[in-house]
């Protein structure tokens, strides 16, 4: 994640969504660079649903926005040599990047041909099951095995599932799992700025090139177990620690952690992760739904003996947990940076006192 990003969460968030759609270090060889295509797709994960809008070249270059009825909550840019991020609920809205690095903002592509490494990755295993017709053109069907993350390649995981490529252009058309391909038009009208990471007259911006700040903990406010909120700005001033994770994780590391704590110096307080299990039928996409969700969380999850807030997904513990479904101690500083972030089962009570006493 890149550290200096104003809320780099989201971005991460959004990144991991399109990220399953394949991202490779080239674009693959199609032939004519200059076809454009328009492509919308729906995804249904986790009780909410999202559309998505990609506009892509077979250079590389493509334009992928988040859109909520007539407006666009996401937009993401890349001309070839720059990112450009838009965020209108940000400030600034824009954020833009030169030769981003490709470990914390995956550049994607939407096109695919059977004898490449991207390929590869997107179907293990491949077995071609013959041809179909998919918004008007011949698409090409495989069988691909699980896709199964390692260390030196963190994808994203897949279940075995079947995809399809238009015939002509490598062109991803179906590619299983939750996301579902609703329109395709190829050679769309599209605007002279589709593609450009120019940001608009009278717009602020963060630097281009990132800073020397250390990551800390963005400011929110989550419903607390018990009644009230639980702002994480409040916190900010003096030290304190951060318990992200399952009820009983939480409530079994802060058996750990309070004791190593004096007269409530530093504060502690926990971030309970909730998500929707797959048969629920609303969506946190409305404000009902997802005040309705968190009720019931709040009416289940029992008692602590500290604050603690739900976490709807982890979008608070993904700041600084690898997985907001591991139970993960990070210890903040008074000046905002983490001093130690770690899970749970990996740290000592030795080390961790040590390190409580050198926060305070």
């Amino acid at each position: 994640m890149a550290v200096w990003w104003g809320n780099a969460w989201k971005i991460a968030a959004v990144a991991m969504v399109v990220a399953a759609g394949g991202c490779g270090e080239k674009q693959a060889d199609t032939g004519d660079a200059s076809e454009v295509v328009r492509i919308r797709s729906v995804s249904e994960e986790g009780g909410t649903s999202e559309t998505f809008e990609v506009i892509a070249d077979r250079s590389g270059r493509y334009r992928l926005s988040v859109i909520d009825g007539p407006s666009v909550r996401y937009s993401q840019v890349w001309d070839g040599k720059a990112l450009l991020i838009y965020l209108p609920e940000e400030s600034p809205k824009y954020q833009r990047m030169e030769n981003p690095d490709k470990d914390e903002f995956p550049i994607v592509t939407w096109f695919y041909r059977p004898d490449t490494d991207e390929f590869r990755k997107l179907c293990p295993q491949a077995k071609k099951l013959g041809t179909r017709t998919l918004f008007g053109r011949t698409a090409v069907r495989y069988h691909c095995d699980e896709v199964v993350p390692s260390d030196t390649d963190p994808t994203e995981p897949l279940e075995a599932r079947e995809i399809a490529l238009d015939e002509k252009t490598g062109l991803l058309m179906r590619n299983g799992g939750a996301d579902v391909v609703t329109e395709v038009t190829f050679d769309p009208v599209i605007k002279a700025d589709t593609f450009s990471t120019e940001v608009p007259p009278g717009e602020d911006t963060l630097p281009t090139e990132p800073s020397e700040e250390e990551p800390g903990m963005p400011p929110a406010e989550l419903p607390a177990v018990g009644g009230g909120y639980i702002n994480t700005a409040l916190y900010a001033a003096n030290p304190y620690v951060v318990v992200s994770g399952s009820a009983d994780g939480i409530r079994a590391t802060l058996g750990r952690v309070l004791p190593m704590t004096h007269d409530g110096k530093p504060a502690v307080v926990g971030f309970l992760f909730a998500a929707p299990d797959e048969d629920w039928k609303g969506s946190l996409l409305n404000p009902e739904d997802e005040k309705a969700f968190v009720d019931s969380v709040l009416k289940t999850a029992g008692t602590f003996p500290a604050p603690v807030g739900v976490d709807i997904k982890g979008a608070m513990a993904a700041s600084f947990a690898s997985s907001p479904t591991d139970v993960t101690i990070a210890l903040v500083t008074a000046a905002g940076p983490f001093a130690h972030v770690t899970l749970a089962s990996e740290v000592s009570d030795a080390e961790l006192r040590k390190w409580i006493a050198e926060l305070s």
